[in-house]
């Protein structure tokens, strides 16, 4: 069951814009989860990320899941802030996210129920009481807040002041995805009809239930009623779900829209219909008839009309149609009550009408009823005078107008035998007339003493009956006298009276039928004759009409309801006859809804309706009945109305209503509510029910109303259900009441925190250790709960113990991974509270501890001579165990050494990972390193030392190949011709060089190499010419075997200059260029051409000069030239063993060495020495002769190869 409250905001709480989502989305970081690896250290940190889109929710739905990457386990709270204006922030929502895989991308879905509803512009946050666990990177230019120090959780609808506030630029790695709301529902809309006498202000009317899909949206629909037809607002309001009358409402049909909403503003429209219907006014008393005179004076009050009105009182009443009837409807003075008044003016006559009806209209101002009032005339009776007075000469006085014989009148028998006087008596009104005969009597013949008379009999009579006697005299007593019919007549005789059969009589003949309607009356003349003379009279037989029977209490009505169904009386008719005849009534024309009966009393007759006729109101609302009764001759009739009342629908005294029940104590059968209901007709009725929830576990009893349960609910969780009941009379069926059930006491099932999880269990844990505590919540705080386990595989219960109390998962036995056949166990642990359970679902896996690889020795050491990249070192023979047989790696640590050695990761070897080589200057003779192994988990370390050996890798180099000397031809013995230098890269002995002269050479003997290289003059020159050459060849040779060799060239110039000594580096002896600007200074040595030629060969050949330091006094004199200078990394210039300083450059390539060809050696202690020097001498005079061509050619070819100008 939902509640409702109006949406109202706080002064100065801000809410968010409403945009509905129509779609899913996600807002958070779209940048990658798995990449953001920083971490914040503080504890208890809130962070409130506020970039402005990509953070931000731009719709209203809900959070249904998270995505996030967390710096380790643990549980954090993601949360939806809503920005309050300034720096205030309130905190709409939070969900409690759980990480269990940290370090990856994590995914939690978040059950209906425990979303949080996000609104446009609201924002992500989080919170974490202790150390931070989502992760982060500097990144983006996304503004976020973080504040510290909060320690405990914080509430929903708390607001935060982040004024104090951090603000960064951080990209935080979490999103949420986020769907549509629902749109909400209502039930129990529909029609509700009322008369209007049953309707007070606060009546509950309805009751609407809300639903919607989305189990937030409880407790925040609202309804409202949007528009009504015929100013319905003002009548009818909202009170929580119920709609309740506020003000009376006139009788109308009332059109309510009803509206519910969600926070989303999504919505759905009902129309209630409330239907208020005017109970008719009724006129008690009418139909009925009443009688009044002819004579009735006028504005004569005639009747009182009885009518009423549950709601109007007094009703106003009229009189309707009837434009010629003289009687009006009118308030009586000094009441409230109405009645009929005969017009003044109005002349009623009998003999024209007999009676007139007066419809009679009642009005409420709502609805009118009309009645019929009968109004019979009772006639005016006109005096009557007797018949026949005879006046024998004497004065009547009599009672009636007086006749007087006047003195001196001669009456004659036999001219005037009789007088008739004719009497007109008038009462203004009318008048009668009648005859008055005067006869004269002869003195002769007999007289008929008892007529003329009038004798009345009854029509009835049909048996022979005496109806007169004559009485007849004659003054001749002698005479017989006789008497007859003249004329005769059928249904009379004349005879004598028996027994004496002395007088006549007239007599009825038997059989005889009379009819008052036919003939009111005989005259009878009888003749009486004395044989001499008769006399002649009249009988008259006055027929006494056969009065009809009256029917005295009709016009009268009844009002039966259309719901009737048995037989049932309506009426007795009452009949009066005044000659007390049989009365027979009837029904004409005859119908077979009503029927006649008598009863034991004579005049009495009653109507009945038959049962199971069908009446409707609304096809039919009057029956006339035409009754009319009978005594076999006459009859009488009247009209009998049957009125057919509307079936008024029953109504619940005791709906709307709301009721609670216990859970604890519920029992099937078990009676929580009893309905009652009134039916204005008291019909039979029966009750229905309905729910809005599926399978709702109650009944009612259609016949007495009691709701019961249909099952215990002690183990059911729904706190309330919405009953519809319906009540029924079989003609109308009353728009459902709802009757609300609060189900109190409800027991709430536990709740394990996380249904299913994997857990490690490491070996070598002892037994009894607590392994893991499950957490179990319920709503029942005083519950108590018990736990049992299912094993899968069955041999858990062996390892594993659930304690029965509290759920702890604890060892049984020491675990060793190798003895547990099965290393993974599922443990089924059932939560109770003895009512309802819950299962969580605990996965056991038993890992293997990794035990640590140990070096059972720990010092090594090896020696091995330098190499080259690549080559593998002396094994070492390492002595190490793993009690696990893992696999292991090996790695190297050598302090400053690291890198110049590797070390093969699944053997352990060493090999030189570059060229080692003890020449260079700096390259250690010993290595001590760390050598590690490790299974990735657990590490232990030895020690190595590497004693590397020298390798005599290196051979003499001399500085040029070639050597040019310029020395006079004079020159003496011990002269300075010139020094060579050669550099051996060895290191230590096999570095020191040893000059000599090849022995094979020409001129071996005529010069000297000492140990600097320096050349000296060995014996005398004076067998040369200027202008000769002499080529010497000199070696080095290391202390390991290794050498290498140049030409040197001895010239004996015509003109003596400094030595130039040829090829791309060495000393080109020409001062005066610039090398900076590459030109040349004035007055320049050997001419301005020679050195503007060779800045011409730099150029064209696109070498750049390197050295820029003086190589002798002030002038640069020995030059480095290269096209790719980016080879040359450095120049030094360095004190040399000359005039000249020695120029090293450092330049960027590897030179190639190859071992050294064997060549021969020629051993001269046993070489010919005399036919050597036989040999010298025949060709020496050539060779000299062609030397100093050679000489020159050779030079220019070195030019050439190496300065090669372009054309």
């Amino acid at each position: 069951m939902n509640h409702y409250s109006i949406k109202t905001i706080r002064e100065g709480q801000v809410v968010s814009a409403v945009d509905e989502c129509t779609n899913n989305g996600e807002t958070g970081e779209n940048n990658g989860l798995d990449n953001k690896k920083e971490t914040d250290d503080i504890a208890g940190t809130v962070v409130v990320l506020t970039q402005d889109q990509e953070f931000r929710y731009t719709c209203c739905g809900f959070v249904y899941e998270w995505r996030f990457h967390t710096r380790a386990t643990g549980t954090f709270d993601a949360l939806v802030w809503r920005h309050q204006g300034n720096n205030i922030y309130l905190l709409v929502g939070s969900n409690s996210l759980t990480s269990t895989n940290s370090g990856n991308e994590e995914v939690q879905t978040i059950p209906k129920g425990q979303r949080i509803r996000a609104m446009k512009d609201d924002y992500i946050g989080m919170h974490s009481t202790g150390v931070f666990l989502v992760t982060h990177k500097d990144e983006g230019s996304e503004t976020i807040r973080r504040l510290t120090g909060i320690t405990t959780p914080i509430a929903v609808s708390s607001t935060l002041d982040t004024s104090g506030a951090s603000v960064l630029t951080l990209d935080y790695a979490i999103r949420s995805y986020y769907t549509e709301s629902e749109r909400p529902d209502m039930s129990g809309v529909g029609t509700v009809t009322l008369y209007n006498d049953a309707v007070s202000v606060g009546d509950v009317l309805a009751t609407i239930t809300t639903s919607d899909n989305d189990p937030e949206d409880a407790g925040s629909l609202t309804l409202t009623i949007e528009s009504a037809t015929n100013s319905g607002t003002s009548y009818f309001e909202f009170v929580s779900d119920e709609i309740k009358v506020k003000a009376l409402p006139p009788v109308n049909t009332y059109n309510l829209e009803l509206k519910v909403e969600d926070p989303c503003t999504l919505s759905q429209t009902r129309t209630e219909v409330i239907d208020i219907l005017n109970r008719l006014p009724v006129i008690n008393n009418l139909p009925d008839s009443v009688s009044i005179s002819e004579d009735t004076a006028d504005n004569t009050l005639i009747f009182t009309i009885n009518a009423t009105d549950t709601v109007t009182d007094p009703v106003q009443c009229k009189k309707i149609g009837g434009g010629t009837v003289p009687f009006s409807v009118a308030q009586i003075p000094g009441s409230t009550d109405y009645g009929v008044y005969k017009d003044a003016g109005a002349f009623l006559n009998y003999d024209i009408t007999q009676s007139y009806k007066v419809t009679v209209e009642c009005d409420d101002l709502d609805d009118k009823v009309d009645a019929d009032l009968t109004i019979n005339l009772i006639q005016n009776q006109a005096n009557i005078l007797p018949n026949n007075y005879k006046l024998y000469f004497m004065e009547l006085n009599i009672f009636y107008p007086t006749f007087e014989y006047r003195c001196g009148t001669t009456l004659d028998y036999d001219t005037t035998s009789s007088y008739t006087l004719s009497v007109r008596c008038n009462d203004v009104r009318r008048s009668d007339t009648e005859s008055f005969t005067v006869n004269l009597i002869r003195n002769t013949p007999p007289v008929i003493n008892s007529l003329p008379t009038t004798e009345s009999i009854s029509e009835d009579l049909n048996t022979r009956t005496l109806v007169h006697s004559l009485n007849v005299t004659d003054v001749n007593t002698a005479d017989i006298v006789t008497c007859a019919f003249n004329p005769n007549n059928a249904l009379f005789e004349l005879s004598k009276i028996l027994p004496a059969s002395v007088d006549y009589g007239v007599f009825l003949v038997g059989g005889t039928v009379l009819d008052y309607d036919v003939t009111p009356s005989y005259t009878l003349n009888i003749d009486c004759a004395d044989h001499r003379r008769s006399v002649s009279d009249v009988l008259t037989v006055a027929i006494i009409r056969n009065e009809p029977p009256t029917i005295v209490n009709l016009p009268m009505s009844s009002d039966i309801p259309e719901s009737i169904t048995s037989e049932s009386l309506l009426y007795t008719i009452s009949v009066t006859d005044p000659t007390n005849d049989t009365v027979t009534c009837v029904i004409t024309p005859a119908t077979s809804i009503f029927y006649l009966q008598t009863t034991s009393a004579q005049f009495e007759t009653e109507i009945w309706v038959r049962g199971n006729q069908g009446f409707v109101y609304d096809t039919k609302r009057q029956y006339t009945l035409n009754i009319e009764c009978a005594d076999q001759r006459r009859s009488d009739s009247d009209a009998f109305y049957v009125y057919i009342l509307r079936n008024m629908p029953p109504y619940f005294p005791n709906l709307q209503d709301k009721t609670s029940v216990s859970s604890e104590t519920s029992a099937a059968g078990q009676i929580i509510y009893t309905v009652d209901s009134v039916d204005p007709e008291s019909d039979n009725v029966q009750y229905s029910l309905s729910s809005n929830t599926a399978n709702a576990p109650f009944i009612i009893n259609q016949n007495t109303g009691a709701i019961s349960f249909t099952r215990s609910v002690k183990t059911e969780l729904v706190a309330g259900y919405d009953l519809y009941i319906s009540v029924s009379d079989g003609r109308n069926v009353v728009a459902a009441r709802s009757l609300s059930v609060r189900i109190t006491g409800i027991n709430f099932p536990p709740h394990f925190q996380v249904p299913a999880q994997t857990l490690t269990v490491l070996e070598n844990i002892n037994s009894g250790s607590s392994i893991f505590q499950p957490t179990i919540t319920d709503e029942d705080l005083s519950d108590v709960h018990t736990f049992s386990v299912v094993y899968s595989p069955p041999d858990g219960a062996v390892y594993f113990g659930v304690d029965k109390s509290t759920g702890l998962i604890t060892s049984l036995v020491d675990i060793d991974y190798e003895t547990i056949p099965f290393k993974s166990f599922l443990l089924v642990i059932t939560g109770s509270d003895s009512l309802l359970e819950d299962t969580t679902n605990i996965t056991l896996n038993i890992q293997n501890v990794n035990e640590a690889p140990v070096f059972t020795k720990k010092f090594y050491s090896i020696t091995t001579s330098e190499n080259s990249g690549g080559t593998m070192i002396q094994n070492p023979y390492y002595q190490y165990t793993d009690v696990d047989g893992d696999t292991l790696k090996f790695s190297l640590d050598c302090g400053a050494d690291t890198g110049r050695l590797d070390i093969d990761s699944s053997t352990g070897l060493l090999s030189f990972s570059t060229d080692y080589d003890l020449d260079i200057v700096g390259t250690a003779s010993k290595i001590d390193c760390k050598v590690s192994i490790t299974d990735d988990e657990y590490t232990d370390m030895a020690y190595v030392n590497i004693t590397i050996l020298d390798d005599n890798d290196n051979s003499p180099v001399f500085i040029y190949s070639e050597y040019t000397f310029y020395i006079p031809v004079t020159s003496s013995v011990g002269s300075f011709v010139g020094q060579v230098q050669a550099i051996d890269k060895d290191i230590g002995n096999y570095g020191n060089v040893f000059y000599h002269i090849a022995l094979e050479d020409f001129n071996y003997g005529l010069f000297d190499v000492v140990q600097n290289g320096s050349i000296f003059v060995s014996e005398s020159l004076n067998r040369y010419t200027e202008g000769s050459t002499l080529n010497l060849t000199i070696y080095g040779v290391d202390t390991g075997g290794r050498d290498g060799l140049t030409i040197v060239y001895v010239v004996f110039p015509t003109t003596y200059v400094a030595p130039i000594t040829p090829g791309d580096g060495g000393d080109f002896n020409l001062p005066h260029i610039n090398w900076q600007t590459t030109t040349v200074n004035s007055n320049p040595q050997y001419g301005k051409a020679l050195n503007e030629k060779l800045i011409e060969i730099s150029n064209n050949n696109d070498m750049n000069q390197m050295v820029n330091e003086p190589t002798r006094g002030q002038n640069i004199l020995d030059l480095l030239m290269t096209t790719n200078p980016g080879l040359v990394s450095k120049i030094e210039v360095h004190p040399g063993m000359s005039d000249h300083q020695v120029v090293i450059a450092h330049i960027d390539m590897k030179a190639k060495t190859s071992k050294k060809k064997p060549r021969m050696v020629h051993l001269f202690k046993k070489g010919d020495m005399n036919g050597l020097k036989e040999n010298i001498r025949d060709n020496f005079e050539n060779r000299m002769n062609n030397m100093e061509e050679n000489t020159c050619r050779r030079k220019l070819d070195i030019l050439q190869k190496h300065h090669t100008t372009s054309n």
